[in-house]
């Protein structure tokens, strides 16, 4: 939804309201031609030209900007400001605030506004083919979010709070990195018992066949069997071990 003066805006027309999404998509901009193709499926002809002319007009009448879409060497750009005031903008400022951060209290409480930012999906209106790679960037963005909280509950032993960051991430992303569904499991079986660290495994073993033709690592098979055998495994402080040994 966009506001102007806490005030939802009302679309002349969807073409202006597309163009808008577009450009927030491609924040680095994109030329005429392009957006006449993937949001229309036109070629770049004088009708077509004329027909973005009028879209582009009418975005900048409504968001109340002349300089809403600027344009240099046939590129055209969304305004800063208007990059800077969208959710995107702030999730990626919350996450560079959560590299800087100097406590592991003041990062988590930069990593859950970032979350805020990131729950649902990127403009689940639209269905077009070319949002899907802001949409992918999206994913990748919460994913990073889920991860870095679950590093911060896992060093302070808050198993319950690792777990579900964990799960949050491999919902997001099945195929984040494997050692992460290593520790999800060991989470799992730590907060939920041993049956269900080893569902996950199996899940996951299922996902990998299925959907990639693949199979888990050897680390990740010896960790379910580990578990499988009743043995409660905390993967931080095998890490944690494993540094103190080199």
């Amino acid at each position: 939804m966009v506001t102007v003066n806490g005030q939802p805006l009302v679309w002349p027309a969807r073409s202006a309201e597309d163009l808008l999404w577009y450009l927030h998509a491609h924040p680095g901009g994109a030329y005429r031609a392009d957006l006449l193709a993937d949001l229309w499926g036109l070629e770049d002809t004088p009708a077509a030209a004329n027909r973005f002319r009028v879209a582009l007009h009418r975005l900048r009448a409504t968001l109340g900007r002349a300089d809403a879409v600027s344009e240099v060497r046939g590129r055209y750009t969304l305004h800063p400001d208007l990059l800077a005031a969208s959710d995107t903008a702030a999730l990626q400022t919350a996450l560079q605030a959560a590299s800087l951060a100097r406590t592991d209290a003041e990062r988590e409480a930069v990593l859950r506004r970032a979350l805020a930012c990131v729950e649902g999906e990127y403009l689940p209106q639209v269905r077009s083919d070319w949002v899907e790679e802001a949409r992918a960037g999206w994913r990748v963005a919460r994913v990073r979010v889920y991860v870095a909280l679950a590093t911060l509950h896992c060093a302070r032993r808050e198993c319950p709070l690792a777990t579900q960051a964990l799960t949050r991430a491999v919902q997001a992303d099945p195929l984040i990195g494997e050692d992460h569904h290593q520790r999800l499991m060991t989470c799992l079986a730590q907060t939920h018992g041993r049956f269900e660290a080893v569902e996950h495994y199996r899940r996951y073993r299922r996902y990998l066949r299925e959907e990639v033709g693949d199979t888990p690592m050897p680390d990740t098979v010896a960790i379910a069997e580990r578990l499988k055998a009743g043995e409660l495994l905390c993967r931080e402080a095998e890490l944690e071990r494993g540094q103190a040994r080199g």
